[in-house]
């Protein structure tokens, strides 16, 4: 399913996890404080991930990650959960400066709201906070929300792609299917890495399309539950990278940067020529077991 998200004078496709922005040229203006309202539902589902997979999932509104959510530093935020499960859920947001007691969701109450404005810009992870903690967030309840600075990102416009890392625990059986192993999770030992969801999302034969002398923009998050991830792509120098999004923490020429479990970084980048630019976790382990993919960058 594809969706457009008009925001400003940009136009973005939602595809998947995957988010492009097609922007112009002019960087917007600042942006008036908005009221944004993300409806989200907890549901038990069977989910695609790559290589003939499917995995007993926890989600949230029936994807893995979960639907992107977006807003500029000052806005209201109104967040709303309904639980579709007979499983207690909840939604923690990172970028939410208020009590940790609005985030939990009790056994028995179907639904969960509240609001915050969001003071910091970045890009944060949000996961279920039910307890067990681990398990809700490696059976599949994670996804991104992005804060966006007021007044745009001080590199202006770009083409944006949003990346999650995460983790799934457990063997296929002989049809594939893949119920969640908790000893596994306890152990910190994956069997797959991913990005947005898959196995190998972005092959050879579905690479991630950019063009030679575009900047591009990655706002990248490690959903974890548990291992570090260190995102780098090939033939690339970042030209700016944003510790968890903030540009207030701003790096220059960095060939990686290293992420911990919610974390998450913006990345910055141009290429010069064009051709396949593999990216992926620099932790060769995790990247054999799914976390790689490509960028095919071709001429304007």
């Amino acid at each position: 399913m594809v969706a457009k998200i008009l925001t400003g004078k940009s136009t973005a496709l939602v595809a998947g996890g995957l988010l492009v922005a097609l922007a112009t040229l002019t960087r917007p203006a600042p942006a008036m404080a908005e009221t944004r309202t993300f409806p989200v539902s907890a549901e038990a589902k069977r989910i695609n991930i790559g290589s003939g997979m499917t995995y007993a999932a926890w989600t949230y509104s029936g994807t893995v990650p979960g639907p992107l959510m977006r807003a500029t530093v000052g806005d209201k935020v109104n967040i709303q959960l309904v639980n579709h499960t007979a499983s207690a859920h909840g939604l923690e947001v990172y970028a939410a400066q208020i009590a940790p007691q609005h985030f939990t969701g009790q056994l028995g109450v179907p639904q969960l709201s509240y609001s915050f404005e969001p003071e910091v810009p970045g890009v944060f992870v949000y996961h279920c906070s039910a307890i067990p903690v681990l398990a809700h967030i490696a059976d599949g309840m994670y996804g991104m929300m992005i804060v966006d600075p007021k007044g745009g990102w001080p590199n202006g416009n770009a083409h944006e792609i949003t990346m999650v890392q995460s983790e799934f625990y457990g063997s296929p059986n002989p049809q594939g299917f893949i119920a969640g192993d908790s000893e596994k999770m306890l152990d910190a030992a994956p069997d797959f890495v991913v990005f947005n969801g898959k196995v190998n999302n972005y092959d050879l034969e579905n690479p991630i399309q950019i063009k030679v002398g575009e900047l591009v923009r990655i706002f990248f998050i490690n959903a974890g539950p548990n291992t570090f991830s260190d995102f780098h792509v090939n033939g690339v120098i970042f030209s700016t990278v944003y510790r968890n999004g903030n540009p207030a923490q701003a790096f220059h020429n960095m060939p990686s940067m290293m992420t911990g479990p919610g974390e998450g970084a913006v990345f910055e980048f141009k290429v010069t020529q064009a051709g396949d630019y593999g990216f992926g976790d620099q932790s060769g382990a995790h990247a054999y077991k799914g976390a790689t993919g490509i960028f095919r960058a071709t001429a304007k």
